[in-house]
């Protein structure tokens, strides 16, 4: 089920090496277009009326603009870890480890986000296992403490891969399809 390129054999015992999976941000690209249509449009009306540039609403759009533009900066030349899977466990984005033998079972669902139906991948833990949560783990909405998107904002072969390998690790409960 799994590629054999992300096992290694030593003494007749294999072992998964580290593989990280990274969040997608490509639906974001519009926000280039619109800035740079925003720099152009601004720049063609103060070279026509330089006068412009002490408008409040000019400054305004010169500072959403710029700001904008580094957050699309920051989204798309920074790599953002979504999870790390090995043989000790995974990490999801950058919260504390989850032992491959503290996870009870995984199950697929489909949850709430931002006004839309989400299929999420949700690993229960073994009851009196404590983990220190993050902020977001205590505070997440219909998401667990441990829960992986698998939509959008990772690609479809990295969110088929996550499954493989999680249930090779743990039973999972895949999510019926409607016929």
């Amino acid at each position: 089920m799994l590629d054999y390129k992300y096992y290694n054999t030593f003494l007749g015992v294999t072992t998964m090496e580290a593989k990280t999976f990274y969040y997608r941000f490509h639906k974001f690209d519009t926000l280039l277009v619109l800035n740079i249509l925003l720099a152009v449009l601004l720049a063609q009306c103060l070279a026509c009326f330089p006068s412009m540039i002490y408008w409040p609403q000019v400054r305004i759009l010169i500072v959403l603009a710029t700001t904008s533009s580094f957050v699309w900066c920051w989204l798309h030349l920074v790599k953002h870890k979504m999870a790390v899977i090995d043989d000790r466990g995974i990490t999801i984005d950058h919260c504390q480890l989850l032992a491959c033998q503290d996870i009870k079972n995984a199950e697929e669902k489909i949850v709430r986000c931002c006004f839309k139906k989400r299929r999420v991948l949700i690993l229960n833990p073994k009851e009196g296992i404590e983990y220190r949560y993050n902020f977001l783990q205590k505070h997440n909405g219909e998401f667990t403490a441990f829960s992986i998107p698998l939509y959008g904002i990772i690609s479809q072969k990295d969110a088929e891969e996550i499954t493989a390998i999680i249930a090779s690790k743990v039973k999972l409960t895949k999510l019926k399809e409607n016929p």
